[in-house]
């Protein structure tokens, strides 16, 4: 599993991989893709951010 935040357009997109490997090498992967979200206030205290980020209210 990985996860990465990459350019997309001139704009920041959350990446999540899910790999499966099988002798060393990867059989299956999922990507996953998201816009930035921000943090709602009743789950502020739970949220940590990401390194070279800062957490955005919502």
């Amino acid at each position: 599993m990985s996860e990465c935040v990459i350019t997309y357009d001139g704009a920041p997109s959350y990446s999540v991989s899910v790999m499966e490997f099988a002798d060393q090498q990867v059989v299956h992967e999922t990507q996953y893709f998201a816009a930035p979200l921000g943090t709602p206030a009743w789950r502020a205290a739970l949220a940590e951010p990401m390194p070279g980020r800062t957490i955005e209210d919502v």
